[in-house]
């Protein structure tokens, strides 16, 4: 019985990858890729400029 059900892939494939992805897990992907992209734009020193050893001897100035 399974056999037959898989025999025409077209009709399988419709059937089981129709399903669209839940809106909670593509809210979450969308924000986990916008909160990595801040990330590595703040933290990044190429980028921002900021390093541990600048803040440090700002931290000694003051």
């Amino acid at each position: 019985m399974a056999n037959e059900e898989i025999d025409n892939i077209e009709k399988f494939e419709a059937k089981e990858t129709s399903k669209k992805l839940p809106r909670g897990w593509l809210i979450l992907f969308i924000g986990l890729i916008v909160w990595g992209v801040y990330y590595i734009a703040a933290y990044t020193p190429a980028i921002s400029g900021w390093s541990q050893e600048k803040a440090y001897e700002e931290s000694l100035k003051k």
